[in-house]
């Protein structure tokens, strides 16, 4: 999946010497790459149905394989496949977001962890959040507050930390994860 050198190879091949083989090739790391990205999206809980994730995927295949021919240099096929996603993902955001901020009484929501039904919502304020934050493992501290409760892009917390944009999003993961099973925040829930 992020051999994009690969599956620019195959693009080219397939424009250029019709292999059809390269072109099953492309079209599969397509959907995949597709998947994978709102499955990550989903994974910071940015849709409230799954119905919604489905829909933006087939809608995000639809437009990749609908415009795919526009794509001139296949040196820029994945990271063009990757814009036609984010512009997808930020214009569903545009229309259905609501106003939310760790700044007000109330920060971030996450989906609850094990013995909460999957539509339970935490939210918690900023402080508890914070001490949740700060009992994460080392390597995810910094990447969570950056994330949670300063609200930056992906982008600037892979400047600040060195680390690859891919490696922050995992990071990312790992810390929603390990966020819904937290002792302190669970507790929280209870009250």
């Amino acid at each position: 999946m992020d051999d994009t050198d690969a599956v620019n190879d195959a693009f080219r091949r397939w424009q250029q010497q019709d292999d059809a083989e390269a072109g099953q090739i492309v079209k599969l790391w397509v959907y995949c790459y597709v998947c994978r990205y709102f499955l990550m999206k989903d994974a910071g809980n940015a849709f409230d149905r799954a119905a919604i994730q489905d829909e933006l995927v087939t809608k995000t295949y639809e437009k990749v394989r609908e415009n795919r021919d526009s794509v001139r240099a296949a040196d820029c096929f994945s990271r063009w496949v990757g814009v036609i996603c984010k512009n997808t993902f930020l214009n569903y955001a545009r229309r259905t977001r609501v106003a939310e901020s760790v700044d007000r009484e109330y920060g971030p929501t996450l989906t609850a962890g094990d013995g909460y039904h999957p539509s339970t919502r935490l939210v918690c304020p900023r402080e508890v959040l914070n001490d949740a934050i700060s009992r994460l493992p080392e390597y995810l501290r910094i990447p969570a507050r950056l994330y949670f409760l300063e609200h930056r892009s992906f982008e600037e917390i892979s400047e600040r930390t060195g680390k690859s944009m891919s490696t922050v999003r995992t990071y990312k993961h790992k810390a929603i994860q390990r966020l819904r099973n937290d002792k302190g925040l669970q507790e929280y829930v209870g009250r």
